[in-house]
C-alpha cells in the first residue's frame, strides 16, 4: 500500500467516525419540532451513508438542513459525504456552515482539517488539526494528533509527523492507528527493533488486521526471524485471503523476496 493510500485510509475511517458526534444535540421543545426531525433525518443519512446507499443519505441530511438550518451535525454529516464523492465545493461550504453553528467543536475542527489536507492546504489542515487537539474538552485529542501525523507524512515530512504519532501516543498509549504509523516509519527508517516494537504493542491493543499482519511479515524477515514471519503469513492466508496484503505477500513469495 502507497504512502498516500495508507494516509487516505486512516483519514477517511477517523472522519466517519467523528462525524457522528460532531456538534451538540439541542433540546427539542416537541416531538414534532423541525429540530427532532433534523436530528432523525440526520442519523438515517449518517445511517445510509454507512451502508453505502450515498443517494439516500444525501436526500435524507439535505432534508434535515431544509427542517433545521442551524443543525450543525447535518452540515457535518452532509461535508463528509460531499467530501467522500469529489464534490469538493459542496463539501466546503457544508464545513463552513457547520464550524459558523459550532465552530468550537473539536470533532468538527478535526474532520474540517482531515479535508483541507486532502486538498493540499496543509498548513490550513496543521492549524485546525492542533486547534482540536488542545482542546481540553476533547475527548481523543490523539485522533486530531494522529491525523495531523499521516498529513505531514502526505508532505513527506518525516520528523514531524513522527513527533506528532508520539504525541498522539503520549495521550493514550494504546491507540492503535498511532502505533501503526510508528511502526511503519520505523520500518521505512530501518529501526527494525523499533518496528517490532511498536507492532507488538499494537497486536496488544487492537484486532488483528491484514496491514499489522503484513508489516509483521515485513519487520520479521528483515531481522531474520522466518519462522515468526511465516506464522504472520500463515494468518494473513487464511483470515486475509481476499485482503491486497496477501496478495502482496504472494508476489513476494512468487518474487522470492
Amino acid at each position: 500500500m502507497s504512502l498516500a493510500r495508507a494516509a487516505a485510509v486512516v483519514l477517511t475511517a477517523l472522519v466517519l467516525a467523528a462525524c457522528v458526534s460532531t456538534g451538540p444535540d439541542r433540546r427539542s421543545d416537541g416531538a414534532g419540532s423541525s429540530e427532532e426531525a433534523a436530528r432523525i433525518n440526520t442519523d438515517l443519512g449518517i445511517g445510509y451513508f454507512r451502508q453505502g446507499r450515498t443517494e439516500m443519505a444525501l436526500e435524507r441530511l439535505e432534508r434535515a438542513v431544509e427542517q433545521d438550518s442551524r443543525y450543525p451535525r447535518a452540515y457535518a454529516a452532509l461535508a463528509v459525504i460531499y467530501q467522500q464523492i469529489g464534490e469538493t465545493d459542496k463539501a466546503e461550504r457544508a464545513f463552513r456552515s457547520a464550524l459558523r453553528l459550532s465552530g468550537r467543536d473539536p470533532d468538527l475542527q478535526n474532520s474540517y482539517a482531515v479535508f483541507l489536507c486532502n486538498e493540499g492546504r496543509y498548513r490550513e489542515a496543521d492549524d485546525f488539526f492542533n486547534r482540536a487537539a488542545r482542546d481540553r474538552l476533547y475527548a481523543t485529542p490523539e485522533v486530531a494528533l494522529t491525523n495531523a501525523g499521516v498529513c505531514m507524512r502526505e508532505q513527506g515530512k518525516t520528523e514531524q509527523a513522527e513527533a506528532y504519532f508520539r504525541s498522539a501516543l503520549e495521550r493514550n498509549p494504546r491507540f492503535p492507528d498511532a502505533l501503526m504509523q510508528m511502526t511503519s516509519l520505523s520500518l521505512q527508517a530501518d529501526n527494525l527493533m523499533g518496528a517490532r516494537a511498536f507492532l507488538q504493542r499494537y497486536f496488544a491493543a487492537a484486532p488483528v488486521s491484514a496491514e499489522a499482519l503484513w508489516m509483521g511479515v515485513q519487520v520479521e524477515r528483515a531481522l531474520g526471524d522466518l519462522r515468526t514471519a511465516g506464522e504472520y503469513a500463515s494468518r494473513l492466508r487464511e483470515d486475509f485471503a481476499d485482503s491486497a496484503q496477501t496478495r502482496e505477500l504472494l508476489e513476494s513469495e512468487r518474487d522470492g523476496r
